[in-house]
C-alpha cells in the first residue's frame, strides 16, 4: 500500500508540470526506482496498462464518468471496469514491426510519451498531428527501387500505418462507445487514464489538506501527525471537532 506523505509528494511535484508530462509523473508511483526517461519511451498503450493498474491500486476498479451529450447537452454518467480495459493489454505487441505493400517496407515503432512531449509544443491541427506521430515512429522505408521519405508514401500506406500501430499497441487509444438516454445520440469518446488519475489524486489531496488544517486548529497537529493517523481513526475525530 502506498504511503500518503508519498501521494501527496507526487501530488505536489506534477501540480507544476505540463499536462504532457503527467503521465510519466504518475507512472513514478508505480515505478519509483525506475528512471524518467526509460518511463518516457514505454509505448503509449504499455504506458497507461501501467497507469491503469495504478489507478486500480489506489482508488478500486470501478470508475465512475461523467461527461456531456455533444447532440442535447444533456449529462451522461456511466461507469468503466479497469478490469475490463486490461483485457485489451494482453494483446499489445513490444519491439519493432513492419508492414509491406506495394513494393514498400516500412519499419516502425508504436508512439511513446517523448513523442507526445515534442509535439506539445506546436500548435496543429487533428489531421497533421497524426501525420506527425506517424512520421516520428518510422524507422526505415525501402520503396520499390531504393530508399524513400516520409513525405514521398502513399497516404494509403500512411493510415494503414495508423491502423496498425493502433492494431499493435490498443491500449494507446480507447474510445468508448457512448449513447445518450436523453436524445438518442451515440458518439465515442476518448479515454484518458492519465487525466482521470490527476483529477481523483487532486480532490484526495485537498480533501486530507483540508483535514490537516482542521486537525492543525483542533489539536495543535502536524501534517506528520496527522498523516500517521489511519483514515478511519481521522474520520472519528473529524466528528467529535463537528467537520
Amino acid at each position: 500500500m502506498m504511503k500518503q506523505g508519498q501521494l501527496l509528494d507526487v501530488w505536489e511535484r506534477t501540480l507544476r508540470i505540463a499536462p504532457s508530462v503527467r503521465p510519466i509523473a504518475l507512472l513514478s508511483l508505480a515505478f519509483p526506482e525506475t528512471d524518467a526517461d526509460k518511463l518516457a519511451k514505454l509505448s503509449l498503450g504499455t504506458r497507461d496498462a501501467h497507469l491503469l493498474r495504478l489507478r486500480q491500486t489506489l482508488f478500486g476498479d470501478s470508475i465512475t464518468c461523467l461527461t456531456g451529450c455533444p447532440a442535447c447537452s444533456g449529462e451522461l454518467e456511466f461507469a468503466v471496469s479497469v478490469d475490463d480495459l486490461l483485457q485489451q493489454a494482453s494483446e499489445m505487441v513490444a519491439g519493432d514491426h513492419h508492414i509491406a505493400d506495394s513494393g514498400y517496407r516500412v519499419q516502425f515503432r508504436t508512439p511513446d510519451s517523448t513523442d507526445l512531449f515534442v509535439l506539445s509544443r506546436f500548435e496543429t491541427n487533428p489531421n497533421e498531428y497524426q501525420e506527425q506521430i506517424v512520421s516520428r515512429c518510422i524507422i526505415d522505408i525501402q520503396g520499390p527501387n531504393e530508399s524513400v521519405e516520409t513525405k514521398d508514401l502513399p497516404k494509403y500506406l500512411l493510415d494503414q500505418l495508423t491502423e496498425e500501430m493502433q492494431r499493435r499497441d490498443p491500449l494507446a487509444m480507447i474510445w468508448l462507445d457512448l449513447g445518450c438516454p436523453q436524445c438518442g445520440h451515440a458518439w465515442q469518446s476518448l479515454f484518458d487514464i492519465a487525466e482521470i488519475i490527476w483529477i481523483e489524486l487532486d480532490r484526495w489531496a485537498q480533501m486530507l489538506l483540508h483535514e490537516v488544517h482542521l486537525f492543525a486548529r483542533a489539536y495543535g497537529w502536524t501534517e506528520r501527525d496527522v498523516l500517521q493517523v489511519s483514515p478511519a481513526r481521522r474520520a472519528y475525530y473529524l466528528g467529535m471537532i463537528g467537520a
